[in-house]
């Protein structure tokens, strides 16, 4: 690394992974950035780039068998006991280290020390049974001595926006926006040099998008880190970033000025998501809640006094900000939570009950996508098995030709079919996650943040899947997000909250 600043080098990096019929899938193929300290470099790329695998391959995460030539080291401030060639002395020691072969020690001292990762799925990297104070508790003691441990959690609460009456709170009684903010307070408490952050702004409306962000330049800027943020937010790119390298297909361009790369890749995703398909003349059947309770978890109250009616044959949009309950009025409605109070009618008649305690003619009735797919596919199953599960279940053909075409009507290619869900990116899942809710043509679909996890020009593709999809079958469409561009485009109506 040329001049005096020490930060992250990556030269000619590749990953291949084992395709599973003797052969290699390329998912890397020749990377080269650098991330200075003390700025921000953003990896901007589309959903299945390479972009995670990247994060991946820098924190020795990658799965067993995966093949990696290149390089990736570290030059400068190190944790202590970490890098053979460290600077003696008195103070902090430097020096440099091979990221991709430190040795198992150093790697261990290295995670949460030197490199911190903001995972892209938050809820998924939290321990279900422990409380949010009961995480920050536990990660502060790693850090601090124990007399520190309490002004610890308390900064890291107030730096990254926690509120304190989440601290009695478990992953499953967070939005997903909030999971976000306390995964990142947890990352951070170690006080890393190099921050990898892995979709930071998933799941978080514009207002904590922008604060996430703020809080990624600072780190970089007051605090002198390197920080790396992988995203396909562009909006995101052009507030934090010093420098912008793009990534497609494995490969990466020459860094360059946000506002140009942003610029180029803002015109070449001019998008079409506003073209509305045809509208059938309706049925007059609906799906509706009607005067809900809603509450999280084992009980901390979301809202009251909800109403909202989803019209079979038209688009309804629900635009709230993060922690609103979009995500509980959702699997209210889809009969996996139940209301404190009121009723959930399908064209008219109140259902009872959740999950098995529902005719399964009746489930069949409502699919649901999730704001975070990795919550509902088991990692060791392929995205084949997870698209074919409903259709075995219901009795219907699900032979590879059907799963083919249920994947490639998402924009998906086959040969995915074959990959475990812990191999794909977040935004392949996603789209596989819509496949399989679309696979029994339901009369209703219910989309919890479709695009959060996607880059523009897959977020077309899926919006694209969904109208060609409920144009064909008439089916009603509630989709939830805070992204008024795209819901005022998308839906024929929209609710605000």
């Amino acid at each position: 690394m040329t001049g005096e600043r020490g930060g992250l080098e990556v030269a000619g990096l590749g990953v291949a992974l084992p395709d599973g019929t003797g052969g290699e899938q390329v998912i890397l193929d020749g990377v080269d950035l650098t991330v200075h300290e003390g700025e921000v470099v953003v990896l901007l790329g589309p959903s299945g780039a390479g972009k995670s695998t990247l994060v991946s391959a820098l924190l020795g995460l990658l799965p067993p068998g995966a093949l990696v030539r290149g390089s990736a080291r570290w030059h400068g401030a190190l944790p202590p006991g970490a890098g053979a060639d460290a600077g003696a002395g008195s103070g902090p020691a430097t020096g440099t280290v091979d990221l991709l072969d430190p040795g198992r020690s150093t790697r261990e001292k290295l995670r949460g020390r030197l490199a911190a990762w903001l995972p892209q799925a938050p809820v998924s990297s939290l321990t279900p049974v422990l409380t949010v104070r009961r995480h920050l508790v536990e990660k502060a003691r790693v850090h601090v001595p124990r007399t520190q441990v309490d002004s610890t959690v308390a900064t890291a609460m107030e730096r990254h926006d926690v509120d304190p009456e989440w601290g009695a709170r478990l992953p499953s009684q967070l939005s997903g926006g909030q999971a976000q903010r306390v995964s990142n307070a947890l990352s951070l408490m170690g006080d890393p040099r190099l921050v990898l952050a892995d979709e930071p702004t998933t799941g978080l409306d514009r207002p904590r998008a922008e604060a996430v962000g703020a809080a990624l330049a600072r780190l970089a800027r007051e605090d002198g880190r390197a920080v790396l943020v992988v995203t396909h937010d562009l909006t995101l790119a052009e507030q934090v970033a010093d420098r912008v390298v793009e990534i497609d297909a494995g490969r990466s361009a020459p860094a360059g000025p946000p506002e140009e790369v942003v610029r180029r890749v803002r015109e070449a995703r001019h998008h079409d998501a506003g073209r509305r398909a045809p509208r059938g003349d309706g049925n007059g059947h609906t799906l509706a809640g009607v005067d809900l309770t809603l509450r999280r978890g084992r009980g901390t109250l979301v809202r009251e006094g909800v109403t909202l009616t989803v019209p079979a044959d038209q688009v309804t949009g629900l635009m709230a900000p993060s922690g609103a309950g979009k995500t509980t009025l959702l699997r209210t409605l889809a009969l996996l939570h139940p209301p404190a109070a009121g009723q959930v009618l399908l064209d008219g008649r109140p259902l009872r009950g959740t999950g098995h305690e529902v005719p399964a003619r009746v489930r069949r009735r409502i699919a649901y996508l999730p704001q975070d797919p990795r919550q509902s596919v088991d990692p060791r199953w392929t995205l084949g098995r997870a698209v074919m599960e409903p259709l075995a279940l219901a009795g219907r053909p699900h032979d590879r030709t059907v799963v083919a075409g249920l994947l490639e009507q998402v924009g998906l290619d086959p040969v995915l079919a074959g990959r475990r869900a812990d191999e794909v990116s977040g935004g392949q899942l996603q789209r596989a996650v819509l496949a399989r809710a679309l696979a029994l043509d339901a009369d209703y679909l219910l989309l919890d943040e479709p695009t959060s996890m996607v880059d523009g020009a897959t977020a077309q593709a899926l919006v694209s899947a969904v109208h060609t999809h409920q144009h064909r079958s008439g089916c009603g469409v509630l989709v939830a997000s805070h992204d008024e561009e795209l819901l005022r485009t998308w839906c024929d109506t929209v609710v605000a909250w």
